[in-house]
């Protein structure tokens, strides 16, 4: 399991525990599977013993919906806000887990869903929603780790198979040596005994005889050698070119992964509605930048954006056109940005840019020219024209800033111009 499958891991059981832990004591009929659940979880137990229990609670949970409950049915507000502590936890929790990109849309939409104002019966299918979201985020974790598993499975047995084949080849080669010398020290034998036998030798024809002898015995030495060798090399290259066509395996195997981790890396950093870069490629872009402006000390400005009303336009036209609203936004926006300019959907229908070399008064020219091109804009859904009107908070990074300063400035400037009328810019400066 990798790094960051262990993450998403620890997260989800952090929010299955946490919920569990915030929701215990609202109702004694929760408690029992509250109780049950913390303690299995607190002991590491899988998805598979989770699964059932997490049904059952959610079955109580829709049971309690259709029962009596004292303290919601004798007061009707209060029990509103029961139900909205219990979603105002829940977004808590999944604003500090991790999504995965095929889950964000659901995760939006369910997020949508809880601002709005919640019956008992909406409120139990918001709960079930977020349950059935967080189940389907941990199967999808098990179902990456499985994946990566089952690569890192057939790696290991290429390695052995390569392995063995190293390991062949270095032992025909270590008897290649041994056989040589071998053969070294019978030519040494035969050449010193012919030696020994000339010096010795009177008559030229027994001579003659005992040296043609140790000639045809060399030759034998040197054919049973020759043969010896050329089978082992031949033995030798058909390792060799397995261990080869294995190696072209692996690489190509290993580029495939290497393309479908950058893809997803690159998917990861994309927001799938608007195409723009999302939140967690402007954490990226922004420690880059605030790096670069520390060194450097040249100007460094954001913006940050926000439709106005856009939960009206949700609520008024549906959900279809408030996507459309947010990529013709979106588009807009990147279309009026130059080349050095990095914007990014942060989520929801904010909208964030990085202006390097630029001073904040300089950054709220194009953001005025923008601003006015959008309220100028429009669209057409289901025959009904709705109008966009856009705000903006523009702060620069000074002096010893973090960029969790400039953006909470910047966020200010964005209240003021929310809180001035909407439509509008504003700066916040240190």
């Amino acid at each position: 399991m990798n790094s960051k499958q262990v993450k998403i891991e620890k997260l989800l059981y952090k929010l299955i525990l946490q919920f569990a832990v915030y929701t215990r004591g609202s109702n004694e009929q929760l408690d029992p599977h509250l109780l049950n659940i913390t303690t299995n979880v607190k002991q590491g137990a899988d998805y598979h013993l989770l699964t059932p229990q997490l049904l059952d609670l959610s079955k109580t949970l829709a049971h309690i919906s259709r029962t009596d409950i004292p303290s919601i049915e004798t007061n009707n507000s209060s029990g509103q806000e029961h139900n909205q502590y219990f979603i105002n936890r829940l977004t808590e929790l999944f604003v500090e887990s991790e999504i995965p990109l095929k889950f964000q849309r659901q995760y939006t939409l369910l997020k949508q869903r809880s601002k709005r104002q919640l019956d008992d019966k909406a409120y139990t299918a918001i709960v079930d929603s977020a349950l059935s979201l967080l189940l389907n985020i941990k199967n999808h974790a098990i179902n990456e780790q499985q994946t990566v598993e089952a690569f890192l499975a057939e790696i290991s047995k290429q390695l052995a198979v390569l392995d063995e084949h190293t390991t062949h080849a270095s032992k025909s080669n270590k008897q290649s040596l041994e056989d040589r010398a071998n053969l070294s020290k019978q030519i040494d034998l035969q050449v010193d005994d012919i030696i020994e036998t000339s010096s010795n030798e009177n008559e030229l024809l027994s001579l003659q005889k005992y040296i043609n002898q140790h000639l045809k015995d060399l030759n034998i030495h040197l054919h049973k050698h020759k043969n010896t060798e050329d089978s082992r090399q031949l033995e030798t290259q058909k390792k060799l070119n397995v261990m080869s066509e294995k190696l072209q395996d692996m690489e190509v195997e290993a580029e495939s992964l290497r393309n479908n981790l950058k893809l997803a890396h690159d998917k990861a950093l994309t927001d799938p509605l608007t195409h723009l870069p999302n939140r967690l490629a402007y954490d990226e872009r922004v420690t880059l930048e605030f790096n670069r402006w520390q060194r450097y000390k040249t100007p460094l400005t954001l913006i940050i954006w926000d439709i106005d009303l856009f939960k009206i336009i949700n609520d008024t036209y549906g959900h279809k056109a408030g996507d459309k609203t947010l990529s013709v936004v979106a588009q807009l926006i990147l279309k009026n940005c130059r080349e050095t300019d990095f914007l990014a959907r942060f989520g929801g229908e904010e909208f964030v840019m990085l202006l390097p070399n630029t001073t904040s008064k300089q950054a709220l020219t194009p953001a005025e020219t923008i601003r006015s091109l959008i309220a100028s804009s429009g669209f057409n859904h289901n025959g009904k024209s709705i109008k966009l009107t856009i705000s903006c908070g523009i702060s620069e990074f000074s002096n010893d800033d973090k960029y969790e300063t400039v953006f909470e400035r910047a966020d200010q400037a964005l209240y003021l111009s929310k809180s001035e009328g909407r439509n509008r810019c504003s700066i916040i400066d240190s």
